[in-house]
């Protein structure tokens, strides 16, 4: 059983002109979180808002968001000081799943690196290889790359508008691999709906295996009222698909699960 707990606001850190990680303390969801897992947070307004983990530090009881100023709801958080109460229901939702035989080439574009940061730096806790992928706008967009640095053994970066990295998107990133650096590799990705399956449908040209975290508009995020539902495959079952809960049989599927 989820719980829901009343937690302060340790710090509110601007990485961009839109963009905080804020860090908050609870170590019962520091300790629970796994990466990929996202939490639901209050915002004053309406419902709570959901988050991917960004990071935990079970030892000192702490753990960090992304939020990207885009409504009422997520400027209320954005704005929010040191101090500030919020209700944080969580860790909810299936993460990714590790496997120490295969390399992780991880793939993120814009705000969907967050939960991407929390992955990478459990591969390297875990020692398994790692690749970093992620995808910007433009240079000034560009937000954690020294974070990345700090847990990725690479960080390779593409900008739509090409003043930094590889001109293009995560896709050309992933056309550049060598068959060395695809070689037992796994993907993971996270980002806008459109770049995350192309991704899959590269992985699958690929024939590699692709995990992919689903954004969907959520209400309540343990299941119940049903918002976030996306189809996925069921063949096997002898219907041509069925449908799941992105909070709550998700955020992660399997790409080749997910019907598009």
């Amino acid at each position: 059983m989820k719980k829901e707990y009343r937690i302060p606001l340790l710090s509110n850190v601007a990485v961009g002109s839109a963009t905080h990680v804020l860090t908050f303390r609870s170590k019962e969801i520091a300790a629970a979180a796994n990466p990929g897992q996202f939490v639901n947070v209050s915002s004053d307004l309406f419902l709570k808002r959901p988050f991917g983990v960004l990071d935990t530090d079970p030892e000192a009881g702490t753990f960090s968001i992304g939020v990207r100023r885009i409504g009422a709801g997520t400027g209320y958080i954005c704005d929010a000081v040191p101090g500030t109460f919020f209700e944080v229901l969580g860790p909810l939702g299936n993460g990714f799943v590790f496997d120490q035989t295969k390399r992780i080439i991880a793939i993120g574009g814009g705000t969907g690196i967050f939960p991407l940061r929390f992955a990478l730096k459990r591969a390297r806790e875990l020692g398994i290889p790692s690749l970093s992928l992620n995808g910007f706008r433009s240079k000034s967009d560009i937000i954690l790359l020294s974070s990345f640095e700090e847990v990725a053994d690479q960080v390779r970066i593409s900008t739509d508008a090409g003043d930094f990295g590889t001109k293009g998107n995560v896709v050309n990133l992933l056309s550049e691999l060598t068959k060395e650096e695809m070689k037992d590799a796994i993907l993971m990705t996270v980002g806008p709906e459109i770049m995350m399956k192309n991704v899959a449908k590269w992985a699958d040209g690929a024939g590699l295996f692709c995990q992919v975290s689903l954004e969907k508009r959520m209400a309540c995020g343990i299941g119940a009222c049903l918002v976030c539902v996306c189809k996925v495959k069921a063949e096997a079952e002898g219907e041509p698909f069925r449908h799941v809960r992105c909070c709550k049989e998700g955020p992660v599927f399997a790409a080749s699960e997910v019907i598009w």
